[in-house]
């Protein structure tokens, strides 16, 4: 099991008043390169900019672009940090604001691409004479995750789905790879995979099945340690040893686009094989084993609501081993022998999943990869009657793409990227709500936004619950939303907005 992972560094932590009310944060020592800068200021950052200096006058031989260019660098370096002293309040208002949750009113929130089904589908029709279930799979982005990481995701969607028994038990599996792994070595460990049960008085049944597979990448992560220790490590600023730790962090999609891919893979793929065992009482409270796509049941594929949430490269691996799913189906289907009793892995082709991704990296991940043998094909494999139907993967997945423009680790997702690099058999459409999660701070002659923020808070923004619980299609989007929705002539959009 991963272990957490100290969030203390090098530098003189804040005083103890602030640590008590930012306990994550412990660069001070950052703040002081700012302060003999900002003392001359005689203004908060935050007031109006007609009653602001730009910059203080005792550094009158710095332009003007060099002075946005350092308020901007120095303000990354505290926002990724988390950093929490500039000398009396001049941080705390930057931290203060920057950390505020954005409201409808002074926000952005744009949704381009079809609806798309969300978690209350079934949860709102579900009977004690017919009750009905929702399995979400939760897979996270880069760095070094702890079992329970999803836990305010998981928190914030049952409370607006109305489900207010939660079972006391997680069950925790320690995935394994099957003895017979063609891409990974067998037998060897895989992750974790936590599943918890969520209920209401109507016998609607949400389940969870949170993976962590953080510690497959934990020698590349380690192999950069020296780097903080080092002489260099040392002598470096404060800022700069910040973006470097952000440098730094990028080994996981590094592993996973080079030799652990397959590994990383192999781990979701246990995950998904899980997720169709079967029932809540089926699962085993606490175990270390193989999941066999022939223990899987085919009702769960067909009867239960099937959603993916993703986080930054956890998009990536996602996508990835949902063709690895696909490609699986289409050798075993060449052996007969081998098809029997893999009715669920069959039943996949007529399968509705939604996938949501918080900060993908799709485009960026893309980039030096060649695109896929089928692809610019879908009306060949989606349509109905379509003349290679029984080819396709799944009947449709619907992607849902969340990008704050203000996280430098997302991207949206254009849908001539979906046409060229998504095989044609998953049959995907795309959806991307561009939508601040972080609020923009006015920082003198400039402003920005928090990029830790605004890569890590879209599981605590209502416009993203709201849809991921809601979805989207004869419902209106979400307060302070507008929708531009594809009708059925492509080639001519409609725009719905609703106003706050």
């Amino acid at each position: 099991m991963p272990q957490p992972v100290s969030r203390r560094n090098a530098w003189e932590g804040p005083s103890e008043i602030d640590a008590k009310k930012y306990p994550s944060t412990n660069l001070g020592g950052t703040f002081r390169v700012l302060e003999r800068y900002t003392a001359a200021w005689g203004t908060p950052l935050t007031s109006s900019k007609k009653d602001r200096p730009f910059l203080p006058v005792s550094i009158p031989s710095v332009s003007m672009r060099s002075k946005k260019t350092f308020l901007l660098v120095a303000a990354v370096g505290c926002l990724l940090s988390g950093c929490s002293s500039i000398g009396k309040g001049v941080t705390k208002a930057i931290i203060e604001k920057a950390e505020e949750k954005p409201t409808p009113e002074t926000s952005f929130c744009e949704i381009t691409g079809p609806g798309f089904a969300g978690a209350a589908d079934a949860i709102k029709t579900s009977t004690p004479e017919q009750p009905k279930t929702t399995r979400l799979i939760i897979v996270h982005g880069i760095g070094a995750q702890v079992a329970g990481y999803s836990e305010r995701l998981q928190r914030n969607l049952v409370m607006r789905l109305g489900l207010d028994h939660v079972d006391p038990t997680v069950k925790t599996i320690g995935l394994v790879a099957p003895p017979d792994a063609k891409t990974t070595a067998p037998n060897v460990p895989l992750g974790t995979l936590r599943m918890s049960r969520f209920t209401n008085a109507q016998r609607a049944e949400l389940l969870t099945f949170e993976l962590t597979y953080a510690d497959l990448l934990d020698a590349e992560r380690k192999a950069l340690a020296f780097d903080d220790v080092s002489i260099s490590g040392k002598a470096r600023a404060d800022i700069n040893r910040q973006l470097k730790d952000l440098i730094n962090s990028f080994t996981d999609p590094l592993a996973y686009n080079g030799s652990k891919g397959d590994v990383v893979r192999g781990s979701m793929l246990q995950a998904l094989c899980w997720v169709a065992r079967g029932d809540w009482d089926d699962y085993p409270t606490a175990a270390r084993e193989t999941c066999s796509w022939r223990d899987t049941k085919r009702n769960v594929i067909q009867n239960d609501t099937l959603l993916i949430s993703t986080h930054s490269l956890g998009s990536r691996v996602a996508l990835d081993t949902l063709e690895t799913v696909g490609a699986l189906r289409d050798s075993l289907s060449r052996d007969a022998r081998a098809r029997a009793g893999l009715q669920a892995l069959d039943s996949l082709r007529d399968k509705d999943i939604t996938l949501f991704m918080m900060a993908n990296q799709l485009p960026l991940l893309q980039s030096g990869e060649p695109p896929p043998v089928i692809a610019k094909q879908s009306d060949q494999y989606c349509a109905p009657n379509a003349p290679k139907i029984k080819d396709r993967w799944f009947k449709s997945l619907s992607i849902v793409a969340f990008s704050d423009p203000n996280d430098i680790l997302s991207y949206t997702i254009p849908q001539s990227f979906t046409a060229d690099f998504m095989d044609s058999r998953l049959c995907a459409t795309t959806t991307n709500v561009t939508v601040s999660v972080a609020k923009a701070v006015s920082l003198a002659v400039t402003s920005m936004a928090s990029p830790q923020v605004a890569h890590t808070a879209y599981d605590n923004d209502d416009r993203v619950l709201g849809l991921m619980t809601d979805g989207l299609g004869s419902n209106q989007p979400p307060t302070g939303c507008s929708w531009l929705k594809f009708s059925e002539d492509a080639a001519t959009p409609s725009r719905v907005a609703r106003k706050p």
